[in-house]
């Protein structure tokens, strides 16, 4: 697996954690008060509850900047459903469904979801497991979706890094702005 393949995974899954951890602790503030502990504890726990949730979106964000958004995205709504789910199971003593029906049902799309976020970030090796004619489909499809949605000027040219595009307006908005500072 490539290296960025899995810095987008890592990044997913941290902050899908802390999102998941902060659901289930400020939903833990709310029982300790039922159970009749002191009224502090809730505004402490929601503190902590926010503190994760800002270090999530810190990490998400590092990951987003670095790698695919899908990817990332997919990798922290995972987490933190899978996260929110077993702490609140472990933590706070909820249980799966009794139904049999729909614990196979819950479990069953727990599955897919994970098969799915497999194939997602590995979908360029299963390309490659895909016929030689519905290869070339699917790529060709995908660049004639790719150049449908860039403007005429930069459909010749694609750059591997597109942050290193700048439009030149903006470019020149830039110069102007810092020129007329240093006259003032």
């Amino acid at each position: 697996m490539e290296y960025e393949v899995v810095e987008e995974i890592i990044y997913g899954l941290e902050s899908g954690i802390l999102f998941g951890m902060a659901s289930v602790i400020s939903k833990m503030g709310f029982v300790f008060l039922e159970q009749g502990f002191p009224r502090m504890l809730v505004p402490i726990c929601i503190s902590i509850s926010i503190c994760c949730s800002g270090t999530g979106f810190y990490y998400q964000t590092r990951g987003l900047k670095h790698g695919r958004a899908i990817v990332v995205s997919t990798c922290a709504a995972v987490a933190s459903i899978v996260t929110g789910v077993l702490a609140g199971m472990l933590a706070l003593g909820e249980r799966l469904p009794s139904a049999p029906t729909a614990r196979l049902s819950l479990l069953l799309g727990w599955l897919l979801i994970i098969v799915g976020v497999m194939l997602l970030v590995s979908s360029t090796r299963v390309l490659r497991l895909l016929p030689r004619r519905l290869r070339r489909a699917v790529q060709s499809g995908s660049d004639r979706s790719f150049g449908a949605r860039q403007s005429g000027s930069t459909r010749g040219s694609r750059d591997p890094n597109p942050s290193t595009v700048i439009q030149a307006a903006t470019l020149h908005h830039l110069i102007a702005s810092s020129s007329a500072k240093e006259k003032a």
